[in-house]
């Protein structure tokens, strides 16, 4: 789909805000499984792609220097409190190694050139780079791929997809997890103490969770 029917796409869409209950019960987990790894507070985070700043919210209440990045000004006027700019993810207005972490979440399978985002992505983190994406093996996430044309990239989000966009990426994975059953904006709220069972590591979960590294120089 291209960029400006993309755009429409989220002109179109109303998300729940970063304080849903269902929001949070769809985020903290992913957060909790990313900062075993790699903490969030004190470091300097660009969370590109942000949306309505769903994981921004988050990651600055843990204690991250977080700025949000997205190319729709729509997107952008939903992200309340939150410092962002307005950029497409594929040329960031950042130097080199700005940020120790570059993170997204639900970018990749949006755009055109998921490599080129994730070359930038490398570019502006001096260490770690983390990716949340839909896993095409989950039923629930292939059944809304393949109806939705502006969801269609995530039919090829496999776990060897994305391993080879990070090696293509010179990025070395240090945990790559799927997890999950709950989607931030379709799940009815009296269905998440059910679905927080499977908040862990199993091959059909909703998404797949990925923290890299830079390697040293």
């Amino acid at each position: 789909m291209k960029a400006d029917q993309q755009e429409q796409y989220w002109r179109n869409t109303n998300y729940r805000g970063p304080t849903h209950p269902v929001v949070k019960a769809y985020v903290e987990p992913k957060l909790d499984l990313i900062e075993s790894v790699a903490p969030f507070a004190g470091r300097t985070v660009v969370d590109i792609g942000c949306g309505p700043g769903l994981f921004t919210h988050h990651l600055k209440q843990r204690g991250a220097e977080v700025i949000g990045t997205d190319r729709s000004d729509h997107m952008l006027a939903a992200s309340m409190g939150i410092e962002c700019v307005q950029a497409d993810a594929s040329d960031l207005p950042f130097a080199d190694r700005s940020f120790e972490m570059a993170f997204e979440a639900n970018l990749l399978h949006h755009v055109d050139d998921p490599a080129a985002v994730l070359a930038e992505m490398a570019r502006v983190a001096k260490d770690t780079v983390v990716l949340i994406e839909v896993n095409a093996l989950n039923p629930v996430m292939f059944g809304f791929s393949m109806v939705n044309p502006a969801e269609r990239g995530g039919l090829k989000s496999f776990k060897g997809y994305l391993e080879r966009l990070l090696r293509e990426a010179h990025l070395e994975i240090v945990r790559f997890w799927t997890t999950g059953m709950i989607s931030q904006n379709n799940t009815p709220a009296f269905l998440v103490p059910l679905l927080k069972i499977f908040d862990r590591d199993f091959p059909f979960g909703e998404y797949h969770v990925v923290v890299a590294s830079k390697p040293s120089s």
